[in-house]
């Protein structure tokens, strides 16, 4: 979480379940929920958002366990949260954009640009500040 008047979070729970099958590759399914937050404030202090919500995806894949399953299910939930992330940064924090961009205000658009820029360093910042899984 990023400490100050404007910060963020991002939390994830991943579920796994894995089926080994003689003689055939393991099964495994992945269920993973993200939860974001995030709060941001205007350089003035007139304008404060407060945005989360949360997510939940579900993966089944046969994988061959030769390796190992802790490989698998690293990569199973790397890339699980690598493609939420996205979903979330391209769908979900671009319509809220496009939301808060289109609310009609009575401030003056200096302001406006500047909470916006604000909302977007945060947004981008919550979620580069994520530790990738190695």
């Amino acid at each position: 979480m990023i400490i100050g008047e404007n910060c963020g979070a991002w939390d994830a729970i991943n579920i796994m379940e894995v089926s080994e099958r003689l003689g055939r590759p393991s099964h495994y399914k992945l269920t993973t929920t993200v939860m974001t937050r995030i709060k941001s404030k205007s350089e003035d202090g007139s304008h404060e958002m407060n945005l989360g919500g949360s997510l939940m995806r579900q993966k089944e894949e046969d994988l061959p366990s030769d390796n190992g399953h802790i490989i698998n299910i690293g990569q199973l939930v790397e890339s699980m949260e690598n493609n939420i992330r996205q979903q979330i940064e391209g769908v979900y924090f671009g319509k809220t954009r496009d939301v808060v961009n289109g609310v009609r205000s009575l401030t003056e658009l200096s302001q406006k640009k500047s909470f916006s820029r604000v909302m977007n360093a945060e947004l981008t910042g919550a979620i580069s500040k994520r530790k990738p899984l190695d």
